[in-house]
């Protein structure tokens, strides 16, 4: 009787440590697979229509893309942005804006981040014939609710800008230090809907006056899955803008609006 008791407890407990093992493997299977499928890079392509006002008044297509990727724990951010306006009529140029920057965020703690930008645009029509940019600064997640976020940055900028016309004797070269502050806020409606807002200011610490305010709004409503409708607004305003010719001191319009109206594929 004890033999029998005694393979039947041996018994028992080779089941139930076979049950347990298999219980086991079902549970890490399914932390395995969320694991593996945790989101590190996002794209989104836009296309649309946009009228601008300012020193050129046109409507016009416009694409634009931004490219994301990150580490797992978000230590370590990397964003490409581009975006072009460009229209002729009757063969003549009307509008050519182009903007490209590279952004690397580095986490520091908690809600910090270091972060670097190097970028370049174009904006004939506002009197640039091109300009670079280098910035560092920090970056802090000020507020991280489920549909609410708001991020602060700080930093220093040097500026390499060509002008397109610069009077008699003078250069068309316009190289400065500046400063940065900037605020963007997104509120999200639901997981694929959500109102975004930029704001960027660019003191020059070279020349006082000369300093920059860049706003962007944007609102995005789905359509299905991965395409939505996206309306922008976007105002790049410059207190000191280029001179309007080579034999003018007059001087282009302070501010360019940009209203866009199209379709975003996210992937």
């Amino acid at each position: 009787m004890t033999c029998t008791n005694r393979n039947w407890t041996i018994a028992f407990l080779s089941n139930l440590a076979v049950a347990f093992a298999a219980v086991s493997s079902l549970g890490v299977a399914p932390l395995a697979a969320q694991k593996a499928t945790v989101k590190t890079t996002a794209f989104s392509g836009d296309l649309g229509f946009v009228s601008t006002s300012g020193n050129t008044s046109v409507t016009s297509l416009n694409v634009g893309d931004k490219f994301t990727a990150n580490t797992v724990d978000k230590h370590f951010i990397f964003t490409q942005t581009a975006a072009a306006v460009y229209g002729k009529v009757d063969g003549e140029k009307t509008v050519e804006n182009y903007r490209f920057q590279l952004r690397g965020d580095y986490k520091l703690g908690g809600k910090l981040y270091l972060f670097g930008v190097t970028g370049w645009d174009r904006n004939t029509f506002g009197g640039i014939s091109r300009r670079f940019e280098e910035t560092i600064g920090l970056a802090y997640q000020a507020v991280t609710l489920p549909k609410d976020e708001l991020q602060l940055e700080a930093g220093l900028s040097l500026f390499q800008q060509r002008n397109t016309f610069a009077p008699p004797n003078t250069s068309l070269d316009d190289n400065y230090k500046a400063g940065r502050a900037a605020a963007e806020y997104k509120h999200s409606f639901n997981t694929s809907s959500f109102f975004t807002q930029a704001l960027e200011f660019l003191p020059n610490f070279d020349v006082g006056e000369q300093w920059r305010l860049n706003s962007e709004t944007a609102l995005i409503a789905p359509i299905s899955r991965h395409l939505a409708l996206k309306a922008g607004y976007v105002i790049r305003y410059d207190n000191l803008p280029p001179f309007t010719s080579a034999t003018s001191t007059a001087r282009l319009k302070k501010s360019d609006r940009f209203l866009t109206m199209g379709i975003t594929v996210s992937y």
